[in-house]
């Protein structure tokens, strides 16, 4: 049943849309958003594996500070705002690119997007998936990216050009990637990220995981009910 239906019979409709108070609070999608960007940064996975193997060689691995690097954030909304404290924290300094955050967030210093791309060490995207949002990161955006930047995508799969992404890993222009979202989701036996994940180390990939938290979930549910237990007091 759809709003439109719901609007003709008269009956009211309450989501979590501009629910600032509660949407603020959940932070799972920006905690999973940074544990990938920290794991890509200490090649996580394959140190992991090749311990699991019975190897033991700190001198395959070695990490990059987070500290003094750059971030560039696309969509510096409540998801994006929560990585730039996150990156603050860490000691790093942050560019954000988006035309619809008003006020702007004091710790994200304001660019365009050719800009970010260029400049950052890590690239973080945290856009919806609407009309002006699809394949928002082209062949074209991803060869302004850094050499050796990192790049993270918790958004959705479809604001990318994924074979772009593709061709930029395989060239070596990232030299590192997590997703949580694929184009192709949940089908993605074949997905060619998916094969190059087989054989690459430097590609993480993670099931659409980023929001999906008991916690988040139970902290919704209390605020859902106790909207609705004032709607009937009324």
């Amino acid at each position: 049943m759809d709003a439109a239906v719901l609007a003709e019979r008269g009956i009211p409709l309450l989501t979590l849309r501009g629910q600032r108070q509660v949407l603020q609070n959940l932070t799972p999608a920006a905690e999973h958003s940074w544990l990938l960007l920290m794991a890509c940064a200490r090649r996580l996975r394959a140190a992991i594996q090749d311990v699991v193997a019975g190897e033991w060689d700190r001198n395959k691995y070695p990490g990059i500070m987070l500290r003094g690097r750059i971030l560039g954030i696309i969509g510096c909304g409540r998801i994006g705002q929560w990585m730039s404290r996150y990156a603050t924290a860490f000691g790093m300094r942050c560019l954000g690119c988006d035309p619809f955050v008003d006020p702007w967030p004091e710790n994200i210093e304001k660019c365009d997007l050719a800009s970010l791309l260029a400049g950052a060490d890590f690239i973080t995207l945290h856009v919806p998936l609407e009309e002006g949002t699809q394949q928002l990161l082209k062949a074209k955006e991803f060869q302004m990216i850094r050499p050796g930047a990192i790049f993270v995508n918790t958004s959705r799969g479809a604001v990318i050009d994924e074979s772009a992404l593709l061709t930029a890993l395989l060239e070596g222009r990232i030299a590192a990637a997590g997703l949580d979202v694929l184009a192709a989701e949940p089908d993605v036996k074949d997905d060619p990220l998916i094969e190059y994940a087989k054989t690459h180390d430097n590609l993480l990939i993670t099931p659409h995981i980023g929001g999906f938290s008991p916690d988040a979930v139970r902290h919704v549910l209390s605020f859902s009910c106790q909207r609705i237990a004032e709607f009937f007091r009324l």
